[in-house]
């Protein structure tokens, strides 16, 4: 799920003004609006790690946080039956959100350490 360049730069903008939000909502629907909620609802972290210095991040949904492997792939359920399975859409709205909070600087960031970032794994590789 890689945004085209001229989605990335609009959403890189300063303000998104009402045109860019039809733009996004009539191309991705309700997901674009669940994404924008949550990346300025501040529900995208950024985890970065040390002394690896890998990164990590997650978006939190309504019943548990979601790994998103940006551009790529999502823990969440959605991603797995309408992407993996189905090929109904090329990305979940935890994704979309990713990119939205990364590119406007809507997301958290915070640090930890390789053996928290071992513990953190095992409860986002969950698929359920």
């Amino acid at each position: 799920m890689v945004l085209p360049p001229t989605e990335t730069r609009r959403l890189e903008k300063d303000e998104l003004l009402q045109i860019d939000i039809e733009f996004f909502t009539d191309k991705y629907g309700k997901k674009f609006v669940r994404a924008l909620k949550a990346a300025e609802d501040g529900k995208v972290v950024k985890y970065t790690f040390s002394p690896s210095e890998t990164s990590t991040w997650i978006v939190r949904g309504k019943k548990r946080e979601y790994m998103v492997i940006p551009e790529v792939y999502c823990t969440c359920r959605s991603f797995y039956q309408d992407v993996v399975i189905s090929r109904e859409t090329n990305m979940c709205y935890h994704l979309l959100a990713q990119r939205i909070a990364e590119l406007r600087g809507l997301h958290e960031s915070r640090e930890g350490t390789d053996q928290d970032r071992r513990q953190m794994y095992i409860e986002w590789r969950r698929t359920d």
